[in-house]
């Protein structure tokens, strides 16, 4: 007969998320318990574990992918099989705890289930203010290896990261979630269910036991402050399985937080202040995972009231009656819409206007009968029901609405005679979707009280379909000034010049053949001269032009380390065809390089005809030769190049900041 083995109970969460009390206070439901927190061979396992992975306990990036698989994570399951094998040997249940394990749970996983049935997770869940308030307690008088966490950001990425590990790692197991605010709140009850679930989860009955009170626990009331709040609120509620759509929530939460800021690639000194980063990159989380907005109520006639109200007061300054600026974004996964929505909300919040934004997936879940806005702009929607619904409501209840657009797509008539290259390159049935996709655009810019777009030239496009027609750059947020300001300093030019391009993606393949040619002339005429190209760009073609010792090949990378890229160069290039969709985009990658100290040479259409003033703050090519000439001039002069750029960023500046933008939304006709 085959004997039954011993019942193991894994206590896991974020670190400060409570464990270890909860851990003492399950040890007394007849558990024997070796807590491995205080097992120095664990700890030995864990920590060298950690060290050929490069990653402390404290660094809130993701794990290396399949660092569960590789020789290190067998060779620390061989010395976890016989440290376990010791607990069996002790007899009866064991309970362990440790809150490393919320990360490391896959190592020690397989080792867990092949001598324990069942293994049980359970899984200590604490708000990430909660977690904040603890872990800077917690590690003030360990200095050792480094100062306690004092930042915010740094925290809430390691409580994010710990809890959608923990989560994702414990899918398909028995699990069991403690609620700390429930277990706070009302011990006794929480305490009993618990019981109960761990009993049955068990299968034997554990005997009552006094519940201690925990200590008081921040908890989420009415309206939450800040996006950052909302986030982590409604992350924390798809954990603790209370949210209706949990699975799509704590998914995309999940994606979102693979970023690295800077990139793998970008490494910088360890001694370094890493507050920055971590604020740019849970402002980048926070950015692209959304909530349920939630709006004021008010009845029609306040509506029509206030409105009113707002023509007659001029000066157009939020009052904090406002109704919040809603935006719809139709692909918070583009870039777009860091420019187009989150920078303008930054900017607005800042002036004291409340906005907020929700996807077009997330508004045809909403019923659209309980959105009170100042004004609502979607951000390149796509026609459907919800967009419809929410179209119509707005007119009942004389909320404007603009549609923003911030490239020539609306026009399928421009596609179809192959006046966008990459659209002209795809299929035909891919064609024919964008072309679809253009007649629905112009559809809801025409059904639009005003329409948005980033430069003139795309206005003037847009007046075809709607004559009110309003002009709002893209521009940039404070993370990105921010970090552009700290690369810039960091002196990452040196040495020979470089001349780069940011390509991005490979649909800028025939924006770069107009310059190929003189890049190659300019690369031949100076040896020392280097090309940088940032991105997926195919240079195939090119093999027998550009000088393979002179290219150096970079990866694409997330915007919020784009600036990184940008301060290597000396010189920045922003080739375009001539045409209506190139001649109609943003100059986004003149201000992105000018931010970080880098002048420009561009193409010398409209946008940035209007923008630079040749010789001044910038350079314009209206030929193969002038390319090839300015590129030339500038790799030889390093004050003009300093002169140029020096000026081109303080006019970004002052030009291009979200905050300086968010002005002119205030002056919508809303």
């Amino acid at each position: 007969m085959t004997a039954t083995r011993p019942a193991c109970v894994l206590v896991a969460g974020d670190y400060g998320a409570g464990g270890s009390p909860l851990a003492q206070w399950l040890a007394d439901l007849d558990f024997h318990s070796l807590s491995l927190d205080q097992s120095n061979d664990a700890l030995r396992i864990n920590s060298n574990f950690q060290a050929t992975l490069d990653c402390h306990w404290r660094n809130p990036h993701p794990l290396p992918e399949g660092c569960f698989t590789g020789s290190a994570a067998a060779g620390a399951r061989a010395k976890i099989g016989p440290l376990l094998g010791r607990l069996v040997d002790a007899g009866g249940d064991v309970l362990l705890s440790d809150a490393v394990m919320a990360r490391l749970g896959p190592l020690w996983l397989v080792e867990l289930k092949a001598r324990f049935e069942p293994v049980v997770v359970v899984q200590v869940l604490r708000r990430a203010d909660a977690a904040f308030q603890a872990q800077a307690l917690s590690v003030q008088g360990d200095t050792s290896e480094s100062p306690a966490i004092t930042c915010q950001a740094h925290s809430d990425l390691l409580w994010l990261q710990c809890n959608l590990e923990l989560e994702r790692w414990s899918r398909g197991e028995r699990r069991l979630f403690v609620v700390c605010d429930e277990l706070a709140q009302s011990p006794d009850e929480a305490g009993r269910r618990l019981r109960l679930a761990l009993g049955q989860a068990l299968g034997r009955a554990l005997r009552e036991l006094d519940t201690p009170a925990g200590p008081l626990l921040p908890t989420a009331t009415g309206l939450l402050p800040s996006d950052r709040d909302r986030v982590l609120e409604r992350i924390y509620q798809a954990l603790s399985d209370q949210a209706e759509d949990a699975k799509d929530c704590l998914e995309a939460a999940w994606a979102q937080l693979q970023a690295r800021v800077p990139a793998a690639h970008q490494a910088f000194a360890a001694s370094l202040n890493v507050d920055l980063f971590h604020e740019a990159r849970l402002q980048r989380f926070v950015s692209l995972c959304e909530y349920r907005p939630q709006f004021p109520n008010a009845s029609p006639v306040r509506r029509v009231a206030d409105r009113m109200a707002r023509r007659v007061w001029r000066s157009r300054k939020p009052r904090p009656a406002d109704p919040p600026f809603l935006f719809i974004s139709g692909n918070p996964a583009a870039r777009s819409h860091l420019y187009r929505v989150r920078n303008p909300i930054d900017g607005l919040r800042r002036l004291g206007a409340p906005a907020c934004w929700m996807s077009a997936k997330m508004l045809g879940r909403c019923d659209v009968k309980r959105i009170n806005a100042r004004c609502v702009i979607l951000h390149r929607c796509a026609e459907d029901e919800a967009i419809e619904a929410l179209i119509h409501w707005c007119r009942r209840r004389g909320m404007p609405v603009g549609y923003d657009i911030d490239d020539f797509i609306f026009d399928a008539e421009i596609m179809r005679e192959g006046g966008i290259h990459f659209i002209a390159r795809l299929p035909g049935s891919e064609q024919d979707a964008w072309f679809e996709s253009a007649r629905g655009h112009r559809r809801l810019m025409a059904a639009a009280d005003f329409c948005l777009t980033p430069t003139k030239t795309l206005a003037e496009q847009a007046r075809r379909a709607n004559p009110q027609v309003r002009v709002i750059e893209n521009g940039f947020g404070h993370e990105t000034l921010a970090l552009s300001e700290f690369w810039r300093s960091r002196g990452l030019r040196n040495g020979d010049p470089r001349v780069g391009y940011a390509s991005g993606t490979a649909t800028h393949e025939a924006d770069f053949a107009t310059i190929a040619r003189p890049l190659a002339q300019a690369l031949r005429q100076q040896p020392s001269l280097g090309f940088t190209l940032v991105g997926s760009l195919d240079l195939a073609p090119y093999e027998d032009l550009l000088p393979a010792s002179q290219l150096e090949r970079r990866p694409l990378v997330e915007h919020v380390n784009l600036a990184h890229e940008l301060a290597r160069f000396d010189i920045n290039l922003i080739p375009l065809q001539a045409s209506p969709f190139c001649d109609a985009k943003s100059p986004l990658k003149y201000f992105e390089a000018a931010l970080v100290g880098v002048p420009s040479v561009a193409v010398a259409n409209p946008t940035y005809e209007a923008l630079i003033d040749h010789g001044e703050n910038g350079l314009l090519a209206h030929s193969e030769d002038e390319w090839a000439a300015n590129i030339t001039m500038l790799a030889g002069d390093a004050e003009l190049r300093m002169r140029q750029a020096a000026l081109a960023r303080e006019e970004c500046v002052a030009r291009f900041h979200a905050d300086r933008l968010a002005e002119k939304y205030l002056k919508l006709p809303v």
